[in-house]
């Protein structure tokens, strides 16, 4: 089965990238965290929201289930961007005698339309979350090897 490429006539774009990481392991547990990275959506319509998002996360020893969650915010409207929410990356590691379970989870992107009906501003925000023991280590990443990025198309 072979596909084709579809293209995208904008209107207007915007593009944003995160000038360096950013470090986690400080902010509580479950609590959003601005990037500093927004975008201005200029103008009523049907916009294209995207965003890639780069994390790790780790502990030393056994017993951790914590994870990495991004979600685009709508300062304007003080509200989550409807299905913005992904998880960036999740460890779960459980010793069970000698045998150890690691499994890690990764979902890097987030992919949106929507329709605000005003000029609104997006911003990228990300909690890092202890279900089970505690991360030692928890950043978003943005170098070049890769960078955390936020976008808009204008559509309609």
């Amino acid at each position: 089965m072979t596909g084709t490429a579809a293209s995208i006539d904008t209107i207007g774009s915007g593009f944003a990238a995160l000038p360096a990481g950013v470090d986690l392991t400080s902010a509580a547990s479950g609590a959003w965290v601005n990037l500093g990275l927004s975008l201005a959506l200029p103008a009523p319509g049907t916009y294209h929201l995207d965003a890639v998002v780069r994390g790790n996360i780790g502990r030393m020893g056994t017993g951790e289930n914590a994870l990495i969650t991004a979600r685009l915010w709508d300062v304007t409207a003080g509200a989550v961007v409807p299905d913005s929410q992904a998880i960036v990356v999740q460890i779960a590691e459980f010793a069970t005698g000698a045998a150890t379970a690691l499994q890690w989870n990764g979902s890097a992107a987030i992919s949106v339309e929507y329709k605000p009906t005003t000029p609104r501003t997006i911003r990228l925000e990300v909690a890092r979350t202890d279900i089970a023991g505690t991360t030692e280590v928890a950043g978003i990443g943005s170098d070049t090897l890769q960078r955390t990025t936020l976008r808009y198309a204008r559509v309609a």
